[in-house]
């Protein structure tokens, strides 16, 4: 097996985008890694873009960047996929002559940092392990600004060996919670977390919204709840955006959480648990995503209550200095 604990890894980031490129220069930044290989992403620019930045901190190991997924892991130990959905990461891992399966080491580790099902996560491992590949289910949250501090909450599940092996990676990420229960399990944690966060957010766009209908001025609604019992990240965090920016950059796309509640569904079916808060979460995401709004950062849900009730939030906000008339 090849890094023995305690060991640095040479670790590849498999998508780049917001996520995973904050992720990657992290661990670029970090003396977890010796080397950053590859970070293969269809959007080349994204790959040249992080290949110099590694050769900067002299943690590359060619002087061109990766043009294929075989380059992309050549020599690593550790390779984070961070994509979109499932279906992305099926191609990636098993899609064929170019996929993860046939291009990796044995004794090398895959680390599955997006949000997929239990069962999607528990089949992986199983067929890793059949190459003699370490899997782990490592869903995370946070955004990618703590994704770049390295403070992430990673939930990690696995077998012993394969934990252990990929840990030194886990704690540069940033708090690791690791799930009893083997691989799935964390998966099933980073759903329900899902379900959480996206009622929460939808909550956060109806208060604001209420407020500004109700002749409130949003800041101050957003200044009393976060001084208040009924404060939380989500709140705190995407009720900012939802005031003061129109149009803010894309953090999260608000079509994760159509993804991310669609499976919290699907899990709730597969256990006989009734779920109607996150089912009506869920409509108003899917609204969104009817809208245009799916690639818009997440914080922009409050565009579907805008719609119904013809009040802006952001432009009653006065977060940019205006006065009252």
């Amino acid at each position: 097996m090849t890094g023995a604990k305690g060991k640095t890894r040479s670790v590849s980031v498999m998508g780049i985008g917001n996520m995973g490129g904050s992720i990657a220069r992290h661990l670029i930044d970090s003396p977890c890694s010796n080397s950053v290989s590859g970070s293969y992403d269809v959007v080349q620019s994204l790959v040249r873009e992080l290949h110099q930045y590694a050769k900067d901190a002299g943690k590359t190991k060619s002087d061109k960047p990766p043009t294929s997924v075989k380059s992309a892991v050549d020599g690593a130990d550790c390779v984070l996929v961070m994509l979109s959905s499932a279906d992305q990461c099926t191609q990636l891992c098993f899609g064929g002559c170019a996929d993860l399966i046939s291009s990796m080491k044995p004794g090398s580790c895959v680390m599955c940092c997006s949000t997929v099902s239990s069962e999607w996560s528990k089949k992986a491992a199983k067929t890793f392990a059949a190459a003699g590949i370490h899997f782990v289910d490592c869903p995370v949250s946070g955004g990618p600004k703590r994704a770049r501090e390295g403070k992430l909450t990673v939930i990690a599940s696995g077998d012993i060996d394969s934990i252990e092996f990929a840990m030194p990676v886990l704690k540069a990420m940033g708090n690791v919670h690791v799930i009893s229960g083997g691989a799935g399990a964390a998966s099933t944690v980073k759903i329900i977390h899902q379900l959480v966060a996206g009622v929460n957010l939808c909550a956060s766009a109806e208060a604001l919204t209420l407020a500004t209908k109700a002749g409130i001025d949003p800041q101050q609604m957003f200044e009393v709840v976060n001084d208040a019992a009924g404060a939380s990240f989500m709140f705190a965090d995407r009720g900012k955006r939802m005031i003061e920016d129109e149009s803010p950059k894309t953090h999260m796309q608000l079509s994760n959480f159509v993804n991310d509640l669609s499976a919290v569904g699907v899990a709730a079916r597969d256990l006989d648990c009734p779920l109607p808060l996150a089912s009506a979460a869920l409509q108003q995401f899917m609204v969104g995503e009817a809208m245009g709004l799916g690639r818009q950062d997440d914080s922009q849900i409050v565009k579907v209550y805008e719609s119904l009730t013809k009040v802006p939030v952001c432009q009653n906000g006065f977060a940019k200095g205006e006065e009252k008339s």
